[in-house]
């Protein structure tokens, strides 16, 4: 095919030429010499099989077959042109798609004010946000399933990964409103340690955090019952299965009749983080950006 010769330098240069009527003209603008662009007109003539533009030493004009094909290699300039402007707003983080990971309540107060802030800054990029319950606290980060998460470390992310803290709070017990520790407001690690506790299902860095494994040295946790949600977790604690360990936020958001909450006083806090793989998108940089630059200016409550 004829076609397959013809490349987009060629099409550019033709139209310079056909814009400006002059090769000299034509070749300063193309940043090349006047014989080599009449050798690239040259071959798309040779190419196409007709002729493009009649030269004589003082002019320069279209053909008529070279007016017909004008309008032809300007609109395959223009859609290629076109094309490569969305590819680079693609490739900025400007347009397309991004998959947010949510672990349940992790940043319950600042989600709807950073997915708001989100849209309204890139509006051309789709956000699909899935909540992830206690089995995924890497909420999908960990097999590529979401492009960027909000989560509670610690977590246990592929290597290369980046976490940015968004808010630090105390930890609670959760206690049944009939357990000897519900009438206290604060509460140490050493009067937890033996109690029975409701953990999350499965194993590693983020279950143990929850159930004060550093803290216990060679005793392992009585764990009673395991609660991939917050609604599980509290319905048990407050049926005095046992405690739970959770984010202060808890008792704002999960606060109902049969439940306390004391401070542990002597427990690290925890943290809301927004979370990146190894090599994120830039659509999944630009949220992780604003979702710091967001909660940095909300009042912690």
């Amino acid at each position: 095919m004829r076609s397959m010769n013809v490349e987009l330098r060629h099409l550019r240069a033709f139209v310079t030429v056909a814009t400006e009527l002059h090769f000299n003209r034509a070749a300063a603008q193309l940043h090349m010499s006047q014989p080599t662009l009449s050798q690239t007109i040259r071959q798309l003539e040779d190419t196409l099989g007709f002729t493009l533009l009649g030269r004589t030493t003082r002019s320069v004009a279209l053909t008529p077959d070279g007016q017909m094909f004008l309008a032809e290699a300007r609109a395959v300039l223009e859609r290629f042109d076109s094309a490569m402007r969305q590819a680079e707003r693609v490739a900025s983080g400007l347009v397309g798609q991004l998959r947010l990971g949510h672990l349940i309540g992790s940043a319950i107060d600042y989600i709807p004010a950073i997915l708001r802030a989100f849209h309204e800054t890139y509006p051309e990029v789709s956000l699909e946000v899935e909540e992830f319950d206690f089995r995924s606290p890497e909420a999908g980060l960990d097999t590529g399933a979401t492009d960027v998460a909000i989560l509670r470390p610690p977590v246990d992310l592929p290597s290369g990964s980046e976490v940015h803290v968004l808010r630090s709070e105390p930890r609670v017990a959760c206690v049944s409103d009939l357990h000897p520790l519900a009438a206290r407001t604060e509460v140490s690690v050493a009067d937890l340690l033996d109690q029975p506790i409701v953990a999350a299902p499965g194993s590693g860095t983020w279950r143990d955090y929850w159930l004060l494994l550093d803290h216990r040295g060679e005793n392992a946790p009585l764990v009673v019952y395991e609660a991939a949600t917050f609604e599980a977790e509290l319905q048990a604690v407050a049926s005095d299965r046992g405690i739970s360990i959770a984010p202060a936020t808890a008792a704002r958001f999960y606060a109902r009749p049969g439940l306390a909450y004391p401070t542990i006083t002597d427990a690290s806090w925890c943290d809301v983080a927004v979370a990146l793989p190894p090599k994120p998108l830039p659509a999944a940089r630009h949220f992780a950006h604003l979702a710091v630059q967001i909660t940095s200016v909300i009042p912690a409550v």
